[in-house]
């Protein structure tokens, strides 16, 4: 059996060899390719992502689906070389990983997200499967819906601030918390000397949804990302993996 839990690097036999040493869980992250202000590349949210991604699956002894990428990220359209998918179509492929997986005989799916546009979508796609399959024993847990996304961000962000990046915003974006975990991951792609503070104060995700990053922040930046440095990185990739492992656990009842 191949070392890695990536479906994407493994072959065919590896895959069967893990089906029959008893993996039967798969995650599946949705992902995006949007603006992450000017110090961050369009990839910031699949890098996390693919980090996130990999470490739960190792901690739930499971395999990682390819990370979905764009996602549903309308309010960042105004930056260029943003990409988005309609909530729609991000619920059907993750509906169609399911349905392309079942049949191989995994019978457990964990969708999460690395980035706060596809939360209500994510949940949508769980609720839909769990009708299709319910019957079947096929088990669907998410990490959905706008108070899971709140709570992974007070996570990040208590981290960050512990370690000397304190930040006051409701919502983070190219903050201190992803500029450290971009760091902490591909140093090489984080311009330095564009690096700037954004928006910070008082916003609920509705009117983010509604008005677009653009209308609330110039450089698309959401909190101070001036403090960062990859040791934090590193300390908040770590405490996202722990609490979405824990959430995992709970729905499932491990």
């Amino acid at each position: 059996m191949s070392r890695s839990v990536r479906l994407e690097d493994m072959t065919w036999p590896e895959v069967q060899a893990a089906l029959q040493a008893g993996v039967r869980t798969v995650v599946v992250v949705a992902a995006s390719t949007e603006q992450h202000g000017p110090h961050l590349p369009l990839s910031t949210d699949a890098l996390i992502a693919e980090a996130v991604g990999e470490r739960v699956a190792r901690h739930l002894g499971a395999l990682l689906a390819p990370v979905i990428r764009p996602g549903c990220s309308d309010h960042h359209l105004a930056f260029p070389g943003s990409l988005s998918l309609s909530p729609g179509l991000l619920v059907e492929l993750l509906a169609s990983y399911v349905r392309s997986l079942v049949p191989h005989g995994f019978d457990t799916f964990v969708l999460l997200s690395s980035h706060g546009g596809n939360f209500r979508p994510l949940e949508d796609a769980a609720r839909r499967l769990r009708d299709e399959y319910g019957p079947t024993g096929v088990r669907v847990v998410a990490v959905a819906r706008d108070a899971a996304l709140m709570d992974m961000m007070r996570e990040m962000v208590d981290v960050a601030a512990r370690l000397g990046a304190p930040q006051d915003v409701d919502a983070i974006h190219a903050d201190a918390c992803e500029t450290s975990i971009v760091m902490h991951l591909r140093p090489d792609l984080v311009r330095a000397d564009c690096i700037e503070a954004g928006f910070t104060g008082r916003l609920d995700l509705d009117t983010l949804f509604r008005r677009g990053l653009r209308a609330i922040t110039a450089n698309g930046v959401l909190g101070d990302p001036r403090r960062s440095s990859a040791e934090i990185g590193a300390a908040v990739l770590d405490r996202l993996v722990d609490h979405l492992v824990d959430r995992v656990r709970a729905q499932l009842g491990a």
